[in-house]
């Protein structure tokens, strides 16, 4: 029973913020890592829009 105890308290851990859709590709979909501030995208090499 603990251990049943123990998966549903990690189960209402959150995870990443679903609001990183915006750091998205909009071209491949790709994600920058982290610091990664460049002006195109890392797999595609389409430029990134402003940010407004």
């Amino acid at each position: 029973m603990a251990d049943a105890a123990a998966d549903d308290a990690a189960a209402d851990d959150p995870g990443d913020p679903v609001c990183w859709l915006h750091r998205l590709c909009p071209e491949c979909g790709a994600m920058p890592s982290e610091g990664d501030e460049g002006e195109r995208c890392w797999r595609c090499g389409t430029p990134y829009e402003p940010a407004p």
